[in-house]
């Protein structure tokens, strides 16, 4: 099977395996659920996932690295003097991927860190990192208190991200409003 056949069927699965997650939880939705929505057979998901597990890891670490793709993007672009452009990329792009994701942090948050140690670790890993990049794009940007306002900033959009999942409410406008509040953006 060549390179570009492998992505397109990985790529099946992960598409399949989000709707059947979202649709029926973590915990109900079975890998033939998943092989049956991407039209394969049950073996291919063993072909390119070990488990169930590993692949929610895998949708949730392909997350984790765009938003810290964005991240230093916007950090290169501040330090190059695009004030504007920069703080889009480290703080509102993000914020917007996680709306968009918004399922997947459903299950990291209220399914699978109650369930398994390796969700555990891979979310306080996230924090970390996440934390040490924020703080390090305030101090960037020379805002004052960046340890602080990097806490803040990221309990609010963990706060955000939960009121969107648990009401459907739009929270981007009050993504901003925190941004502005705190200095961060104008």
């Amino acid at each position: 099977m060549s390179q570009s056949a492998n992505r397109e069927t990985r790529e099946r699965l992960i598409e399949a395996g989000k709707k059947v997650i979202f649709q029926k939880g973590f915990h109900r939705a079975r890998v033939s659920d998943i092989t049956a929505e991407a039209g394969l057979a049950h073996g291919t998901f063993y072909i390119y996932f070990r488990s169930k597990e590993e692949f929610l890891l895998s949708l949730l670490h392909s997350v984790r690295e765009e938003i810290l793709s964005l991240i230093e993007e916007g950090r290169r672009a501040i330090s190059e003097g695009n004030l504007k452009g920069g703080k889009d990329l480290v703080f509102v792009k993000p914020f917007d991927l996680m709306v968009r994701e918004r399922e997947l942090a459903k299950i990291l948050f209220f399914e699978a860190i109650c369930s398994d140690r390796k969700f555990q670790e891979f979310y306080k890993e996230s924090k970390e990192i996440l934390l040490r990049e924020t703080r390090e794009a305030l101090q960037l940007l020379n805002i004052e208190n960046s340890e602080i306002k990097a806490h803040m900033l990221m309990g609010t959009a963990r706060h955000l991200i939960e009121i969107l999942i648990l009401t459907g409410e739009e929270v981007k406008a009050r993504w901003v409003e925190v941004l502005k509040e705190l200095g961060v953006y104008s």
